[in-house]
């Protein structure tokens, strides 16, 4: 437990933070959004600056860089799960105890859910993309109890 408490989180915050710096490597006009972002709330002082929490939180659009991110490269691209009870899903039953799997990488590049899939895209994390989309549509963690203490 110990392990998983000190060392799990590394990896996912790597893993997230060398997507991201790759996409807006990629794209100067998100790059510079956020650039123009932290200029705003930071101010030009930003090297030297102590941030706080509540500084971060402010930061808005770096977020939906993020989420973008995580959803186009999620740390753990599937997971397994063992059926509580009986289920029906699309007129199939799946019976208590079953395990089955749940494909993130999948799920997070539907193009019904998520329009042109392989195009990073934050702003389909804007508050009102977000209150639109399905509440699991979006897991890069997993959700619920059993969901990754190292995000």
């Amino acid at each position: 437990e110990v392990d998983t408490f000190m060392f799990e989180g590394h990896d996912t915050t790597t893993s997230c933070i060398s997507f991201a710096a790759y996409y807006l490597s990629r794209d100067a006009t998100v790059q510079q959004r956020v650039y123009d972002e932290i200029l705003a709330i930071v101010g030009p002082d930003a090297k030297t600056q102590e941030l706080t929490y509540g500084t971060l939180q402010e930061l808005k659009y770096l977020e939906m860089v993020i989420k973008e991110t995580l959803r186009m490269n999620p740390s753990v691209p599937i997971i397994g799960r063992r059926s509580a009870g009986d289920m029906l899903i699309d007129g199939v039953t799946i019976p208590k105890g079953m395990d089955f799997g749940i494909l993130i990488y999948a799920l997070h590049n539907d193009p019904e859910l998520y329009p042109e899939p392989a195009r990073f895209d934050p702003e389909r994390f804007s508050e009102e993309a977000s209150e639109k989309r399905q509440p699991y549509s979006y897991i890069p963690f997993t959700a619920g109890p059993r969901n990754c203490i190292g995000q």
